[in-house]
């Protein structure tokens, strides 16, 4: 006959409310450590964009860096407090590079000056969290376009979209 450790049904939600404090506890005054939430290279491989989360973090958490895959790359913008980076999508071309913030708006750069090339909501938020959220951005062949999945943020039911983006004058 085995022994086997019970915990009494009293408590057993004491034990999660413990290792929550344990956690808080290990992580105080520890340095924020930052890593690559998402990443995306460009099409022909010559450049990366990704969005870099700190953790622990208050206040502004996430910034968004556009570079070469094996060199330093530049940020090109830290995320006001609260704001999130859900996905990366490149033109095809490679010129041009949009984050999906916030899972409803993208903010497109120029992949070489770096330098902000529009920002458009791609679904109108319905409250903070949205209810709806965009999932699969593809720029279309000409980069004018993308297309994504308009998806409720706690069920099934996507539906597709498609939504003009800013082009910079002479393309």
């Amino acid at each position: 006959m085995s022994a086997a450790w019970v915990v009494p049904s009293a408590r057993a939600p004491l034990i999660p409310a413990l290792v929550a404090a344990a956690v808080l506890i290990a992580c105080a005054g520890a340095s924020p450590v930052s890593h690559r939430a998402v990443s995306r290279e460009s099409p022909s491989g010559g450049a990366v964009a990704f969005a870099e989360q700190r953790v622990p973090c208050e206040g502004a958490c996430w910034s968004l860096h556009i570079g070469a895959p094996a060199g330093a790359a530049e940020r090109v913008l830290t995320l006001a407090a609260g704001e999130t980076c859900t996905e990366i999508a490149w033109t095809a071309d490679g010129r041009r590079v949009a984050f999906l913030i916030d899972g409803y708006q993208l903010r497109i750069y120029d992949a070489r000056t770096l330098s902000p090339a529009g920002q458009v909501n791609v679904i109108e938020p319905s409250g903070r969290p949205p209810e709806r959220i965009v999932r699969g951005v593809t720029f279309s062949e000409n980069g004018r376009a993308v297309t994504f999945d308009d998806c409720p943020r706690e069920r099934s039911g996507c539906r597709a979209g498609l939504a003009a983006v800013p082009v910079p004058v002479g393309e």
